[in-house]
């Protein structure tokens, strides 16, 4: 465990974000790595984690509610119809997806092939008692055990309903917020790092639309009967959600490594963290402003949550809405499943590692790619879903 830290700070130490460019300095700290130039980034460090505070100019966010914005409101659109005829046709008792889910098996999967492996606690006895919510895997046959809420206990299908809720409500919006910081929307970037720049005006105003813009459209799920009332509460109780996740920061979580032989996500996030880092130090001065651990968290650890949480949850009617205590959890985590998890069709940029054509993202692919093809294969170097 300590040779873990002491690895990690210094990955940390090398990573840390130079200055952010001014117009005058940009050709300066191309070539002097080391030096430190003042720009429109501030020094001081933030007290906590903050998802929509980065700002944009108007031609940028512009651009990205022409670009960006209607393929990620044709998304969702498209997919809720689809949830819509499904929950109807469940209803009449026509199809029964409940019926064909081993809960138990999905239940270790959201635990282990997600970011909720961070929350792992350690390797336990059978007879082992743990405080909240607390989920047993058995990690040899990776199928559920037991769980319990504070002294409650859960069924695997309950389970899975409060993994689901945690991971899009209080867990995955932790990557959001970091991922600021792993981002630079200074004009002066274009001379230097022109796709660096693309990528973190994507993920500036897709931050925007999680966080600020995400609660305006509650109101018509309401309508459309795919949440109940209350969800649409002038007080809002999902953003009180993302609040509380992201304010409640990012556990220590060394003891992650005890899952690399038992997680594909685990083992391939953590050799590839490596890979992301050492390249990140390499090709620096393309990076100003910065920060080389929340750009991973932000590019490679953000997609790849995405993308499994896709392949998990096989079925959005996997989450029972009828649940007496966890029915609206199941209802917000449905509505997430089919219209915010998937790849956004349309686009005209690039967003992947793959063929990205800049030395960086390229080589890092190349080793990734190595370790897990098809992890890499789906890294994107922007949020933009």
């Amino acid at each position: 465990m300590e040779v873990t830290k002491q690895e990690n700070k210094r990955f940390r130490e090398k990573t840390k974000r130079t200055g952010t460019l001014t117009a005058a300095k940009a050709a300066l700290l191309k070539e002097e790595l080391e030096e430190e130039a003042n720009g429109s980034l501030k020094t001081t460090k933030a007290k906590e984690l903050d998802m929509d505070h980065v700002y944009v100019k108007f031609s940028d966010f512009l651009w990205a509610n022409t670009f960006v914005g209607p393929f990620s409101l044709l998304l969702w659109k498209r997919r809720t119809i689809i949830l819509r005829f499904r929950k109807f046709l469940h209803n009449v008792g026509l199809i029964n997806p409940m019926a064909k889910c081993d809960y138990e098996a999905l239940a270790a999967t959201l635990c282990l092939e997600q970011t909720q492996a961070i929350h792992f606690y350690g390797q336990t006895s059978k007879d082992s008692k743990l405080g909240n919510i607390a989920v047993h895997v058995d990690l040899d046959t990776k199928r559920f055990v037991k769980a319990k809420l504070d002294d409650e206990i859960l069924t695997a299908k309950e389970a899975v309903i409060l993994l689901w809720f945690n991971t899009i409500a209080a867990q995955h919006v932790k990557i959001h917020a970091m991922a600021n910081w792993g981002t630079n929307v200074d004009d002066s970037l274009d001379g230097v790092n022109s796709f660096l720049r693309q990528n973190s005006v994507v993920t500036t105003i897709y931050n925007y639309f999680g966080y600020s813009s995400f609660s305006r459209f509650l109101s018509i799920w309401v309508k459309q009967g795919l949440l109940s009332n209350g969800w649409a509460d002038p007080h809002m109780p999902l953003i009180k959600c993302f609040n509380h996740g992201i304010k409640d920061n990012i556990c220590q979580h060394a003891q992650i490594y005890s899952l690399v032989k038992y997680s594909r996500f685990v083992k391939f996030v953590v050799k590839t963290r490596a890979i992301f880092l050492t390249e990140f130090a390499k090709h620096k001065a393309l990076f100003p402003g910065v920060d080389g651990e929340a750009m991973f968290v932000g590019t490679v650890l953000h997609s790849l949550d995405h993308t499994l949480m896709d392949w998990n949850l096989k079925d959005a009617l996997y989450l029972n809405t009828s649940d007496p205590r966890f029915g609206k959890m199941a209802e917000m985590g449905q509505v997430v499943k089919v219209g915010f998890v998937s790849d956004v069709d349309g686009l005209y940029f690039h967003k992947r590692f793959k063929d990205s054509g800049h030395p960086f993202y390229d080589e890092v692919y190349k080793k990734a790619a190595k370790i897990d093809k098809l992890l890499a294969d789906n890294m994107d170097t922007c949020i933009i879903k």
